[in-house]
């Protein structure tokens, strides 16, 4: 058995780290949604993390655990930076102003020869992530989660998310709430495009633009914003799908497509709604068993 289980993560270590990868990906914009905050600047937290920590670790020698670390402080300095204007935006023009934010930095880092290596990017990238880094650092982050949900932290997003105007007039800080959520999402995409850049050989800027970041807001969305493991059944599930599907590029955009499109018109809760309904369903379904066994014996 234990054979078995060795093989099996040897023949698909790569689709497992990457699922790993995205399900970390995923709760840093899961913390984001919460608040009603969809964001575009996941491209741009993730290229600070991931070349920062390899300046660090390729130029001057540091240690891959304090590079990791680097990289993440870099994409939450980052966001309380940009954080302070676009936080007071709402809707589309929060969307735009973080895309913008993105593609700013992908601009720098096609242009940024020195630094970047440019459009060609950095090559030869020592590996230094392991699973076991992905998996503890998911760990850490589904234990952060389901602690600040039941908190009083929690609770005050809870309120912003139904309607930020009335928590505002309850006394609930909107702006900083949201403020500390978002650097916290830059926090954690920062440390995972650390991870990214030392699991891949490779980074260049068009690993960080627009495509990146609305992928990773389709992990949580696909997956469930309301349910604590959302984001690892949607990012899982669009990370393996596309795998399966390598055979036809045409076919694997137009079933991510309609997937997307279906889960948002049918399932707005995400995929592990359908689990509530069938509970709904069988407590409905046993109760009129109950009350129509009285009757039978009549």
């Amino acid at each position: 058995m234990n054979a078995a289980v060795a093989q099996f993560i040897a023949s698909y270590s790569n689709i497992i780290d990457l699922c790993l990868l995205n399900s970390l990906i995923a709760y840093g914009l899961f913390l984001a949604l919460s608040a009603n905050m969809f964001s575009l600047a996941t491209g741009g937290f993730m290229a600070l993390g991931a070349y920062s920590s390899v300046y660090l670790t390729m130029e001057l020698g540091l240690p891959f655990a304090p590079a990791v670390l680097a990289g993440a402080i870099c994409g939450a300095a980052a966001a309380a930076l940009i954080g302070a204007p676009v936080l007071r935006l709402r809707g589309d023009y929060f969307m735009l102003a973080t895309f913008g934010f993105t593609e700013v930095v992908r601009v720098i880092a096609l242009n940024w020869d020195s630094f970047t290596g440019g459009a060609l990017g950095i090559v030869s990238i020592p590996r230094y992530t392991q699973t076991w880094h992905l998996v503890l650092a998911l760990i850490v982050m589904v234990y952060v989660v389901h602690t600040l949900r039941g908190s009083y932290f929690g609770r005050a997003i809870a309120a912003i998310k139904q309607d930020d105007v009335v928590a505002q007039t309850m006394g609930v800080n909107v702006f900083a709430y949201r403020l500390s959520l978002f650097v916290a999402s830059g926090f954690i995409c920062g440390m995972a495009g650390a991870f990214a850049a030392h699991l891949n050989y490779f980074i260049g800027p068009g690993d960080f633009g627009l495509v990146r970041s609305v992928d990773a807001l389709t992990y949580p969305i696909l997956g469930g914003v309301n349910a604590l493991a959302g984001p690892v059944v949607g990012a899982v599930f669009t990370t393996i799908l596309p795998e399966a599907l390598r055979f036809s590029n045409q076919l694997r955009e137009i079933l991510m497509g309609a997937l997307v499109v279906a889960v948002v018109l049918y399932l707005p809760d995400g995929a592990l709604s359908v689990l509530k309904l069938r509970r709904r369903s069988g407590k409905s379904g046993s109760g009129k068993v109950a009350t129509a066994t009285p009757r039978t014996k009549q």
